[in-house]
């Protein structure tokens, strides 16, 4: 504990130290990474910043501030070829599956919300992150980005990146509250005040809800504090405060008796738990011609998630004390070279990681009275990266983007227990990317991207297993942008994702080693189509193939088979006719297919159970007037009977038809 004392105390000299030389990064997270505070806009790009990859989604404010979200996960439902695997435990972060990647409690997406990281290591799998810390309707828009296809993300940008950019500016107030079934309650509340120079918003959101079933109750709160001060034309700074705190209850998942036996609602208690995160970041902006700028970053939070499980002769604790310190710097240049337009980004990222974790019995649930302790250890993850990304426009009909990425991991484990202390064995990894876009007539752009990622060990498995190498992700992508009619636009992807040096285990070795092969493939599609000024239709539709490739685990070879709990099919489609004022309505329809239960060797002949398939509807209905609106969300609206969460031996039941009525009032 005193060794940590003294690195948080260095580490936060030094790097304010740095950052203050180095006067660089980002304000808000986007593709680029870097995205200067006055230059938001709906598309989410700024002119001086380069765009997203041609492939990506943009979720704008409308979308999220006139649709209803049952938990603010539910965004990724706008993604093409995302399925939501909801856990349904309270507050706890659940899981989606994109590229056909499974991404239990969301590992894997790099997720940020105005440049700062929600991914955490050493729990419940790297990269846990936890989507209930933002409002959503505090956001300006998300940018998401499949697979590792940008130069200026590293760890847990795998499967992608879910860029999540919150308003900053403007003069506003909102104030929306709700109620629905199972006693759900909703107050939500943001302010947005230009003073001169400065501009400060001000966002809280609390919901409260007993659960569709007994023990099941939550009670979450965000509360966010933003200010950006204008300090003269060329140098812009803000600060952020944002808290949030959830305490919940969770009944236990289901088994196949049980789902079978259409026992949907059982009640019995599983656990619960009490999360809290707090913390601040700090950007400045600092234009030094009219073609290039520096950004900066400092970022620094603290995270508490202690967890009960309840079994039937005990109960078992689960508790993480984590502090995050982290800065970037950026250097941005927009220029002509030899006449083509050139935006090229460098920069530096810098993050420490320093977690308490204890594992013990404690029936009584008082931290003073735990029993049985079978983990106790501080561990500490530090990342250095240096990245850079260059988009050069060759001609007015070709585009070609390249760069890289270098990330540095290393880490220690000092264990309470045991009095050891041990080092993790130094990561360097250096992720390339490319891509080519190709313009021949107005409105249609084809493109082709590669990038490469990586995985590291879960958790303490950085240490317990020092010859484990890196996992490598290697994406390559197709496809084509287009607007064949005016208010259409649609963009079909094709992409596949190769993973190497997959880390197997070997449980009666307990040994784990990386001699793992996947595939997975697919296509994408999605449209949206401004028919009329007030009507709007949108939909997406996906197909993905996984398929183990010299694949071993357990002795049991698995090669040339499919990747389980993978829907091969998820579509959505639906409409939404919203005037200025009168009445609205829209629906949405979400298809999302059956996929393997179970992994299947090699030869087998049995029966291949399959995950279940659903499609399910939701309704909304209002009206505005003038400030004013009313809204009824009708939800599930023909009491499909579906799992929100499948394994291979548990299920947890989805909401059924629900009701939600909310008011808001802007002025």
């Amino acid at each position: 504990m005193i060794y940590h004392q003294r690195f948080r105390f260095k580490f936060t000299v030094i790097t304010l130290f740095a950052l203050m030389l180095l006067q660089g990064y980002a304000w808000a997270s986007e593709s680029s990474k870097v995205l200067k505070i006055d230059e938001v806009t709906v598309q989410g790009q700024s002119c001086k910043i380069s765009p997203p990859p041609p492939s990506a989604t943009i979720i704008t404010q409308d979308q999220l501030q006139n649709h209803f979200l049952d938990k603010p996960l539910y965004i990724m439902e706008k993604v093409p070829g995302v399925a939501i695997q909801d856990y349904s435990q309270g507050a706890v972060a659940s899981a989606f599956t994109m590229r056909g990647l499974r991404l239990g409690h969301n590992t894997g997406v790099a997720i940020f919300v105005d440049g700062v990281p929600l991914n955490e290591s050493t729990s419940h799998g790297d990269g846990y992150g936890d989507f209930n810390a933002v409002i959503p309707e505090d956001i300006a828009y998300v940018e998401v980005i499949k697979g590792p296809s940008s130069a200026l993300y590293g760890q847990f940008a795998r499967a992608g990146v879910v860029n999540i950019v919150t308003k900053h500016r403007g003069d506003f107030n909102r104030i929306k509250f709700g109620l629905g079934d199972w006693d759900r309650q909703r107050f939500q509340m943001s302010m947005g005040r230009e003073t001169g120079k400065l501009n400060s918003v001000f966002g809280a959101d609390i919901t409260k809800q007993d659960g569709k079933t007994s023990n099941s109750e939550m009670v979450k709160a965000n509360v966010t504090g933003k200010f950006t001060y204008d300090f003269s034309e060329d140098l812009t700074g803000s600060l952020a405060l944002n808290l949030y705190t959830v305490d919940w209850d969770h009944p236990e998942y289901l088994t196949q008796a049980q789902w079978d036996a259409g026992d949907f609602w059982s009640a019995k208690p599983l656990g619960g738990g009490k999360r809290d995160r707090y913390g601040f970041n700090t950007n400045w902006t600092y234009d030094l011609s009219d073609d290039d700028f520096l950004n900066f970053l400092f970022y620094a939070y603290r995270s508490n998630l202690t967890r009960y499980r309840d079994k039937d002769t005990r109960v078992d604790e689960e508790y993480h004390d984590r502090d995050i310190y982290g800065g970037s710097t950026s250097y941005v240049w927009n220029t002509e070279l030899g006449g083509m337009a050139n935006n090229l980004i460098l920069g530096f990222d810098g993050q420490v990681e320093l977690t308490h974790t204890i594992n013990a019995q404690n029936p009584s649930r008082i931290r003073t009275a735990r029993e049985i302790v079978t983990v106790d250890g501080e561990s500490t993850i530090m990342t250095y990266s240096m990245f850079l990304q260059n988009q050069l426009a060759l001609t007015d009909a070709w585009k070609l983007t390249a760069g890289g990425r270098y990330d540095h991991i290393s880490g220690d484990l000092d264990d309470s227990l045991t009095g050891i202390s041990t080092d993790m064995e130094d990561y360097n990894i250096f992720s390339p990317k490319a891509g080519i876009e190709y313009t021949p007539l107005a409105g249609y752009t084809f493109f082709t991207t590669y990038g490469e990622g990586f995985k590291l060990p879960n958790g303490f498995d950085k240490f317990k297993y020092p010859d484990l190498k890196k996992e490598t992700y290697t994406q390559y992508e197709l496809g084509v942008r287009m607007s064949p009619l005016p208010n259409l636009e649609t963009t079909l992807t094709g992409f596949i994702l190769d993973v190497e040096d997959e880390i197997l285990i070997d449980a009666a070795a307990d040994t784990k080693t990386n001699t793992g092969e996947t595939r997975r493939k697919g296509i994408e599609l999605s449209l949206d189509y401004a028919l009329l000024d007030h009507l709007q239709l949108y939909g997406t539709l996906s197909y993905i193939k996984g398929e183990y490739e010299n694949y071993i685990s357990n002795g049991v070879d698995y090669s040339g088979t499919d990747i389980e709990l993978v829907p091969n099919w998820i579509y959505s489609f639906g409409a939404e006719w919203r005037p200025p004022q009168g009445f609205f309505a829209g629906f949405d329809t979400r298809f999302v297919g059956e996929g393997e239960k179970n992994k299947y060797e090699v030869g087998y002949n049995g029966i291949r159970e399959k995950t279940i398939d659903y499609l399910v509807t939701d309704l909304q209905l209002g009206y505005q007037y003038k400030n004013y609106s009313i809204a009824l969300d009708i939800t599930n609206i023909f009491d499909e009977r579906y799992p929100a969460y499948e394994s291979s031996s548990s299920y947890r039941t989805a909401n059924p038809r629900g009701c939600f009525l909310s008011f808001t009032m802007t002025y």
